[in-house]
Parts: structure tokens; C-alpha cells; sequence
């Protein structure tokens, strides 16, 4: 187990990109977006984007050079990309081409097996019951949005994640994650005033997770933000990694990494 220093204060999502250089985003509940390396040391200068939400990055070709995107939601409802890279003292905010730029609440994204930068979905305040859905492109440096079909609900949702297969909605978790790695396939959440938990039948039954402090590193009880990944290109994780974010002593914050090879390396040929 490893963690961050401490944090700027209380998290109000954390987001994990793979690539050859994996990356933690942070964006604070008061304000202001940081990137983190997978050591847990702070990478370039700390941006003062105001976010309510981020998704998984993706590594991609932009012009040249490589760079990772994060989709984020503004304050104020938009849906925007946060790109960091090679020239990048900090993340840059680039507008999406997508619709109801103004209203939107919460975003998950996901990889492409063909091609196209990532899968996203979202949803909106004026309806929270339908994840729209589509691919974002680049062509000529710009980007471009392909809408696909709308996933619709019978519950208002609160967090969603792409499986390995699967686009998954839920009513309960405010923040929600895929773990995948080979055979294994497993959706990781948390809820309001709850500890980490784990389904292996796409959030119809949760068991709780147990995360056991380190030597050194004290693991938030109750979580505010938490991301996961399978596979991470980058040494250091042969069977993924979680990261759980939270309050870890009086007024201080801080985001942990948990190995979950007992998990994926034991469910994975």
C-alpha cells in the first residue's frame, strides 16, 4: 500500500488513466484539479479548474505528441476534456462537442478496441435517468463527438462504469469503477458513508472489501472518491491498482494506493 502526502483538503473524484504513464487526477472539493504519478509524487503545477466529477484518461496522439485526457464536469454542468502532456506545466481544459453543455451531473468513460480516443457517457440534471452515450474522435486536431444509443434507467443515477463489456448504471454508488483483468471482471464502488465494495455480477449483490492499513499508510474509513484499474502498463502493479481517497486523520486528506492482486492475479489466467 502506498499513498500521496497530504492532500489540499476533501476530494470530490479521483480518476486513473493507463498508457505507458499511468496517472492519478484530483479534483478538490473547494477547487482545483492535480496529477499525480503512480509513486503518489505530484506531477507539474496544480490547476484551477472547479470540478464536480472526473472520468478514467486515455492516452492518445495529439499533433505529435502524447497526451492523456480526462474528461471532467465544471461547476457549472459542463462536460470538458483536461489533457496533460509533453510542453504541459499543468492540465488544459479543451471544450467537448457534445450536447446539453450546461446541465450536465456525472460522466464515466472507457478504452476502444477500434479506432477513436474513448467511450463516454452521461447524464444530466434535467434527466437522470438516461446515459447518453457515444465515442470521442479526433480528426485534424480537433475533437468530434459520435453519439451512440441512449441507455435508459427506471432509477435516477448517481454513478456509472464501463465494464469490460458492459455500460453500468447505478441508483446507489457515488462512485463506481471497473476491475478487469483477464478472467476477471468485477465492478468496485461506494456509497454514502460506506467502505469499498466489490460485484463480480454487475452491482446486483456488493460484499464489502477489506482494506487493511500499512506500516506507514492509514486507509480512509468512508471514502469520498475511489477509481481502480486491472491492468496498468507502468511497473509497480502486476495485478492493478485502486485508489481510495478520503480523510485519513483529523483534517488531513489523502488518496491510497491498494494492490488488489489477491483479487485479479488469483481470478486471472
Amino acid at each position: 500500500m502506498w499513498s500521496t502526502r497530504p492532500l489540499q483538503g476533501k476530494v470530490n473524484a479521483v480518476a486513473l488513466s493507463g498508457g505507458l504513464g499511468g496517472l492519478l487526477a484530483i479534483a478538490y472539493e473547494r477547487g482545483g484539479l492535480q496529477l499525480f504519478n503512480m509513486n503518489g509524487e505530484i506531477l507539474g503545477e496544480p490547476a484551477n479548474f472547479r470540478l464536480t466529477d472526473l472520468a478514467s484518461g486515455q492516452s492518445t496522439t495529439l499533433a505529435g505528441s502524447t497526451v492523456t485526457i480526462f474528461p471532467g464536469i465544471t461547476r457549472e454542468g459542463q462536460l470538458k476534456a483536461y489533457l496533460y502532456g509533453e510542453g504541459l506545466l499543468a492540465p488544459a481544459q479543451v471544450d467537448l462537442p457534445v450536447p446539453d453543455t450546461s446541465s450536465v451531473v456525472g460522466v464515466c468513460s472507457g478504452p476502444l478496441r477500434a479506432s477513436g480516443i474513448m467511450r463516454l457517457a452521461y447524464w444530466t440534471s434535467t434527466n437522470d435517468r438516461v446515459l447518453q452515450t457515444g465515442v470521442v474522435r479526433e480528426e485534424n486536431g480537433e475533437f468530434s463527438w459520435d453519439a451512440g444509443e441512449s441507455t435508459f434507467t427506471d432509477f435516477g443515477i448517481k454513478s456509472c462504469a464501463y465494464t469490460s463489456d458492459t455500460l453500468v448504471a447505478s441508483p446507489r454508488a457515488t462512485s463506481a469503477a471497473s476491475l478487469s483483468r483477464g478472467d476477471f471482471d468485477a465492478l468496485l464502488s461506494i456509497e454514502d458513508g460506506s467502505g469499498l465494495q466489490i460485484s463480480t455480477d454487475l452491482g446486483m449483490t456488493n460484499k464489502d472489501v477489506s482494506v487493511r492499513d500499512g506500516i506507514t499508510v492509514i486507509a480512509p474509513d468512508t471514502p469520498d472518491a475511489m477509481a481502480a484499474m486491472g491492468t496498468m502498463m507502468n511497473g509497480g502493479y502486476p495485478g492493478g491498482v485502486i485508489v481510495i481517497a478520503g480523510e485519513t486523520g483529523p483534517d488531513q486528506h489523502q488518496a491510497v494506493f491498494v494492490d488488489p492482486s489477491a483479487l485479479t492475479l488469483a481470478g486471472s489466467r
